[in-house]
């Protein structure tokens, strides 16, 4: 039997233990967080089972005519979806008149979404995933409801292909190239579903994508200059939105719906105004950006719909 579909067999019997049961997730976990970074048990059950089925329909696929066409608009279909996520993430913000460089919050299940690491995605496709995940598994269903409508068609539809796409770009590459490119192809997947454009598993998707459409034979170094630009210019890109777009003097939270009972002594808090149906906090800068986003979410939580809140790259540095 073909040694990728062994290891495909291997991916698949790993995959489903992962789904029924957590016996083997802190084996796992520890390795996958290094490339998926905040690994969940949802990202390594996704990366064994699409990565298993690619290696086991790997060998079929011997026609390589066309690999490079079929990269091309794998690669095109993907960003293009990273790109509409970027402009839900707007447009959410922009129909409740907030700030757009904000980290939204919603409760039962806490979830975060932001454009720099984005869960619209997986809360659009939650309403099918929470049919077959186990209840331990996030699904960011809590945010279903802000998600565009038309978000879930586009997905329905972009992933699949680029699955189908992804696995005629392998053609009649060498057995090491296609597991190069499989492993991409799950991790842009992931990097989709969970997190967006600026996640790690996009960026690992991506770069070996790019790196296998510029590859040529035979290999010249040179070939994985241009991938290594755009990969490089995207983190660097993310580095200045923080740094640019935080707001370093406070934090500005915004209460969807409060309540009137809203208790926040414990926080420094410098001033809050009551606009609409929005209740306007500004509270020290003190804080590391993500441990009073936790601090929050139990504070406030049955208190109001949701929040957002501002960034404060610089708060990790101290």
């Amino acid at each position: 039997m073909n040694r990728l579909r062994i290891t495909g067999i291997i991916f698949m019997i790993i995959g489903i233990t992962l789904l029924i049961s957590d016996i083997i997730d802190p084996i796992i976990t520890p390795f996958t967080h290094i490339f998926l970074m905040g690994s969940s048990e949802g990202k390594d059950i996704i990366l064994f089972l699409i990565m298993g089925s690619m290696l086991i329909l790997s060998p079929y696929i011997n026609h390589g005519k066309n690999k490079n066409f079929y990269l091309s608009i794998t690669i095109i279909l993907t960003i293009s979806t990273y790109l509409l996520i970027i402009m839900m993430e707007f447009l959410i913000r922009a129909k409740i008149g907030i700030n757009p460089y904000t980290t939204f919050v919603t409760f039962n299940p806490a979830t975060t979404t932001s454009i720099t690491h984005s869960h619209l995605p997986k809360a659009a496709l939650s309403p099918l995933t929470k049919l077959i995940a186990p209840t331990h598994i996030h699904t960011a269903s809590s945010l279903t409801e802000y998600t565009p409508p038309f978000l879930l068609p586009w997905l329905l539809i972009n992933l699949p292909l680029i699955y189908v796409l992804g696995l005629l770009s392998l053609g009649d590459r060498r057995d090491f190239h296609k597991i190069i490119l499989i492993f991409a192809i799950t991790t842009t997947i992931i990097g989709i579903i969970d997190g967006g454009l600026f996640s790690t598993p996009a960026m690992v998707g991506l770069s070996g994508m790019l790196g296998m459409r510029a590859l040529k034979v035979p290999f010249s170094p040179r070939d994985l200059i241009n991938p290594s630009i755009i990969i490089a210019s995207l983190i660097i890109l993310r580095i200045i939105i923080g740094l640019m777009l935080s707001t370093p003097e406070y934090y500005e939270v915004t209460l969807l719906q409060p309540r009137e009972n809203i208790d926040l002594e414990n926080f420094k808090v410098l001033s809050s105004e009551k606009v609409d149906d929005k209740m306007i906090i500004r509270l020290s800068a003190d804080y590391n950006e993500i441990n009073l986003i936790n601090r929050l979410i139990i504070a406030l939580n049955g208190k109001c719909q949701g929040f957002f809140i501002t960034w404060n790259f610089y708060s990790f540095f101290r």
